[in-house]
């Protein structure tokens, strides 16, 4: 059975990575992890506070777990930061593929780069890029 860890990010464009895996595995063959991170800082640009942000995560985590169903679905929200998280929970939970989608950021965040360009550079397993 492969292990695979889906970080996502509330946009819907996060949510290709749930269609993809579904149309690639079967709920037999993979055991998912939902991982949902936001950084601190993130949190102050959007003006939220912590329980506000949390219960927002938690509800789009509860609608990727329904988008799986059959599936065997773990679940894991924080705030911390995303691609330094995305690493360590791939290895804490020895995941075999990390599933996620490309930014579409421009301009100076592009060329500064994103969390996919840091898990790519620093994953210890296989990376697979959702197109859009």
């Amino acid at each position: 059975m492969k292990k695979l860890l889906i970080p996502l990010d509330g946009t819907e464009r996060s949510m290709h990575s749930i269609n993809l895996v579904k149309n690639l595995y079967k709920p037999e063959d993979v055991s998912i992890t939902l991982l949902y991170v936001k950084e601190d800082a993130k949190l102050f640009i959007e003006e939220m506070d912590y329980s506000e942000a949390e219960k927002e995560m938690q509800e789009k985590v509860a609608e990727a777990v329904d988008q799986l169903e059959n599936y065997d679905v773990t679940t894991r929200v924080g705030f911390v930061e995303p691609g330094r998280e995305i690493l360590r929970i791939a290895k804490t939970e020895s995941s075999d593929i990390i599933v996620m989608t490309k930014s579409t950021k421009k301009g100076l965040t592009r060329m500064i780069g994103s969390v996919t360009n840091y898990v790519v550079k620093h994953s210890h397993c296989i990376v697979m890029i959702v197109p859009e």
